[in-house]
């Protein structure tokens, strides 16, 4: 996941504050390990490959390969390391308010909408 540039808005500072006031920091991971794995099966080689050499610092031998070395290191940052500020920064940028819909509806198993 790539490092934001700009700053949070103000809105945005505030949207981050009632997410980690409403989900517990494992959720967080989980939600946003989610939404990852689900990109990271949606894209095509190329993108994988540009993706796996931005993380790891060299080209893959395989797609196949580099899609699941992708998952377990983000699993790995994400669960175990609790890294996701700027997984929180990024969907808030995408989503504003409804990435807080869109948590709440993942926690409450619920079908996506």
């Amino acid at each position: 996941m790539p490092k934001m540039v700009d700053k949070l808005t103000k809105k945005e500072e505030k949207l981050a504050l009632q997410i980690k006031e409403k989900f517990t920091e494992d959720q967080i991971c989980a939600y946003f390990l989610t939404k990852t794995v689900r990109s990271l099966y949606q894209f095509d080689e190329s993108f994988i490959e540009s993706w796996y050499k931005e993380i790891f610092n060299r080209k893959p031998k395989n797609s196949v390969r580099a899609r699941k070395a992708l998952v377990e290191a983000y699993a790995k940052m994400l669960i175990t390391e609790h890294k996701y500020k700027y997984h929180l920064e990024y969907w808030l940028r995408q989503y504003q308010e409804m990435l807080i819909v869109e948590m709440e509806t993942f926690f409450s198993g619920e079908g996506a909408k």
